[in-house]
């Protein structure tokens, strides 16, 4: 009887520490994830080297800036819309956005890239650079 309980209470401390285990590296992970999410949405990469392409695009009226995301993404500007939708909320041009034909570069940053599409003016970084 001492031998089976003895086995059990063993079986129940290896559970108990896989269980924890498993708990430790889900955290981990979901940590890991969550932090290169977040370092993604706020260090504004662009796809290409300057000059990069230039994608002609047309926000249609209405187009939310989900849409525009969307759109991007199709359009080869960005490469994951939902990281540059959440940066259009993390940023000034939110509620700013106007529909319209726009000419857009893969070396664009999603900062200039809702920037043109809000109608400012925009002198691309590696365009200073040039001069």
């Amino acid at each position: 009887m001492n031998t089976k309980k003895a086995t059990l209470t063993v079986l129940s401390i290896l559970l108990k520490i896989v269980i924890l285990a498993v708990i430790v590296v889900a955290v981990f992970q979901f940590g890991s994830m969550a932090y290169n999410y977040g370092h993604a949405v706020f260090e504004e990469e662009a796809l290409d080297e300057p000059p990069g392409r230039t994608i002609t695009v047309d926000v249609e009226e209405g187009s939310s800036t989900m849409d525009i995301a969307k759109l991007l993404e199709h359009e080869g500007l960005v490469a994951d819309w939902k990281l540059f939708y959440i940066q259009i909320l993390c940023s000034k041009y939110a509620k700013t956005m106007e529909p319209g034909t726009y000419e857009l570069s893969t070396a664009m940053k999603p900062r200039e890239l809702m920037a043109v599409m809000s109608g400012e003016e925009v002198e691309l970084e590696w365009e200073q650079e040039e001069t």
